[in-house]
C-alpha cells in the first residue's frame, strides 16, 4: 500500500499491451524506422524487453497491432463524424470534412505511415494488419457514395472503384499536405473532393 492510503494496482494484460502499442506509435512518430527496436520501444513503455516479448511474441506483432490501431482508430474517427449527419450527401460531405481535420492533417504521422507502409510487402502481419485496416476504410467509402448514389438517383457502375479512386484522392492529397503543408489548406483539398463528388453526380463512374 502506498504512503496515502491508496492500493497499488498492478497493470492487466490488455493495458499493458496498450502501453506498448502507444510506445511503439510514438518511437515511430519520432525516429521513423529508427523506431523499429524492441529495446526502444520498452524503454519508452517503461517495461522490460522481456515484457515485451512475452505480450506479442516480437517486433514485427507488435508493430502490426500498432498499424491496425492507428488505422482502425482514425477509421472510427471519421464514422463518428459521419454518424452526426442525416442525409447520405450530408454523412458523405462530413467524411470529407473530417479527412481534413487537424486529427487526419498530421505531419507527424507521416513517418509512422511510411514505415508501416514499407513493412506490408514483407511482414505478413504487418500485411495483414493492413488488409484490416484500409479495408474497413474502404468499406466505409463505398458505403457512404452507394448510399449518395441510390438517394440522389444516379447511377455508379462499380461503386467498389469509385470507393478507391476516392480513397486515392484522400491519401495522393494527405501525403502532399504532410510533404509540404505551403502546397494547400484543408480547405483547398476539401473543395478539391468535393468537385470530385460533383463528378461522380455527373456521370463519372457510369458507362
Amino acid at each position: 500500500m502506498e504512503a496515502d492510503g491508496r492500493k497499488f494496482r498492478r497493470a492487466g494484460p490488455d493495458e499493458r499491451r496498450d502501453l506498448l502499442v502507444g510506445a511503439a506509435l510514438k518511437c515511430l512518430s519520432h525516429e521513423g524506422h529508427a523506431g523499429i527496436s524492441v529495446r526502444r520501444i520498452a524503454k519508452q513503455a517503461g517495461v522490460s524487453v522481456g515484457l515485451l516479448n512475452h505480450h506479442f511474441g516480437g517486433i514485427d506483432a507488435l508493430i502490426a497491432e500498432a498499424y491496425q490501431k492507428l488505422s482502425l482508430d482514425l477509421t472510427d474517427s471519421l464514422k463518428a463524424e459521419v454518424e452526426k449527419a442525416q442525409t447520405a450527401a450530408e454523412r458523405l460531405d462530413a467524411f470529407l470534412i473530417g479527412s481534413f481535420s487537424s486529427r487526419i492533417l498530421d505531419q507527424a504521422l507521416l513517418g509512422v505511415w511510411v514505415v508501416f507502409w514499407s513493412l506490408v510487402r514483407h511482414s505478413p502481419a504487418v500485411h495483414d494488419a493492413h488488409e484490416q485496416g484500409y479495408g474497413a476504410y474502404r468499406r466505409l467509402v463505398k458505403e457512404l457514395l452507394g448510399a449518395l448514389a441510390a438517394e440522389e438517383g444516379f447511377v455508379i457502375d462499380d461503386v467498389r472503384l469509385a470507393a478507391i479512386g476516392l480513397s486515392a484522392t484522400l491519401d495522393g492529397l494527405w501525403l502532399e499536405w504532410c510533404l509540404n503543408p505551403s502546397t494547400f489548406s484543408a480547405e483547398n483539398g476539401l473543395l478539391i473532393c468535393r468537385r470530385w463528388v460533383v463528378g461522380l453526380r455527373r456521370g463519372a463512374f457510369s458507362a
